[in-house]
């Protein structure tokens, strides 16, 4: 069941913004059956929660599930359930090429890439269409579904609120939004109002003591450039 947190203020609004917040209803009705939390389980048999992911397209017969490469641990299998009592085995897929192969570094300028793709075989979900590309909007509305904090499956939505410009680091490039985000969120897809679309992909908040509000990170869905698929998953995220 999907719990809507409006988080911008929303008061009385004219009959023009009344299409946008049913579009935004909308959208969260969309995307519950394609959201699932992510679990790790190990050798032992103990599962753990994880992080949000989606399912974003297909490969052959199998769907497509995003996340963020941090939620990939070493020497785990994985599980992702979408609000049942069902868990469903997962394949890691695709990760950024430099983990992939270590003996393939980052070329200069090239960001850090805090996106995984898994394969879920056999099961059926809804897909939430990637975009091909991004172009950041400031104000741009945008939602979002995950588990922040590993609670119920929440949505919620924001803005985005520029890129992040900074040459050489390891974020360039990244989508800065004005959305909530608490752990756990992380792999949540950040998607398009307007099209309906992933954009990104949640990886972190920022902030400060004092500062207010944290300031969300996401990596830019056009980013998969860099990711190539696994052979013999022996790679892991950061811990």
């Amino acid at each position: 069941m999907l719990i809507v947190a409006l988080v911008l203020a929303s008061c009385a609004a004219p009959a023009g913004a009344q299409s946008e917040r049913e579009r935004t209803i909308e959208m969260f009705a969309e995307m519950d059956k394609s959201v699932g939390a992510l679990y790790a389980l190990s050798d032992g048999g103990d599962m753990s929660f994880l992080c949000s992911a989606t399912a974003v397209g297909h490969e052959g017969d199998s769907v497509i599930i995003l996340t963020a490469y941090h939620c990939v641990k070493k020497g785990k299998s994985y599980l992702i359930n979408f609000g049942d009592n069902r868990f469903h085995p997962l394949e890691v897929w695709m990760l950024p090429h430099y983990e992939v192969d270590r003996t393939d570094v980052r070329k200069y300028g090239e960001p850090k890439t805090d996106m995984a793709l898994f394969l879920l075989h056999g099961v059926d979900v809804p897909i939430v269409p990637m975009a091909e590309n991004f172009a950041a909007i400031r104000g741009a509305a945008v939602v979002m579904v995950g588990f922040p904090l590993g609670l119920s499956k929440i949505g919620y939505e924001g803005s985005v609120a520029g890129t992040f410009d900074r040459p050489g680091s390891d974020d360039a490039g990244y989508i800065l939004l004005q959305i909530f985000g608490a752990p756990g969120s992380s792999g949540s897809a950040v998607v398009s109002l307007r099209t309906g679309e992933v954009i990104g992909v949640l990886v972190a908040g920022r902030s400060s003591r004092g500062s207010g509000l944290p300031v969300i990170f996401a990596t830019p869905i056009d980013y998969r450039r860099y990711l190539i698929p696994v052979a013999g998953d022996d790679s892991e995220g950061d811990e």
